[in-house]
């Protein structure tokens, strides 16, 4: 069996029917995007706000000692394969309290969190609570997290063209303090 060939064909079935408009309007109308997520998936959220950084775009990851206060013009986006996420789900009621947008990536649009968004991204995968493996062969939420830093990484592609933004705009807002 060729596993990474496997991956490659659940990445692409993944990504199937997956909308950027939304979340790339949202990104632009907003004052400050803060992204948030446990584990693997907020990893990803970091490498997400590295790039709207990168863009010109104010953005912060919630939890670090640097993170601005969210307001009413600002943009939360929240990434939990479940979508039933306790902490994430804590912080999507605090933001929803100020006013903010919400955007929630997730393999389960009915859940929890879902209910609290005003946007809801579904990937096609499992979380690492299902059990079924007719979706794919890699273990827990690897193919949401995958799926979720493609669609991440087209998400700065549409923003790209979108703001006409190039590389080397990019990279005069690339830390140059490594």
């Amino acid at each position: 069996m060729n596993y990474l060939e496997n991956i490659l064909g659940e990445l692409s079935n993944s990504t199937k029917n997956i909308d950027n408009q939304n979340i790339s309007n949202e990104i632009i109308k907003s004052n400050q995007i803060f992204t948030h997520g446990l584990g693997r998936s907020g990893l990803v959220l970091k490498m997400f706000a590295m790039r709207l950084a990168q863009l010109g775009h104010n953005s912060n990851v919630v939890g670090e000692t640097t993170t601005k206060s969210i307001h009413k013009d600002d943009l939360l986006i929240l990434a939990s394969g479940s979508g039933n996420t306790a902490q994430v789900k804590i912080v999507a009621q605090e933001a929803k309290k100020v006013g903010a947008s919400i955007i929630l990536i997730t393999s389960n649009d009915d859940s929890k969190i879902g209910k609290i968004a005003d946007h809801v991204v579904n990937i096609q995968s499992k979380s690492k609570y299902d059990n079924d493996d007719s979706i794919t062969i890699q273990p827990m939420g690897s193919l949401f997290e995958q799926t979720l830093m493609l669609y991440l990484d087209s998400v700065v592609l549409q923003l790209m063209n979108e703001e006409n933004i190039n590389e080397s705009d990019m990279m005069n807002n690339h830390a140059n303090l490594e």
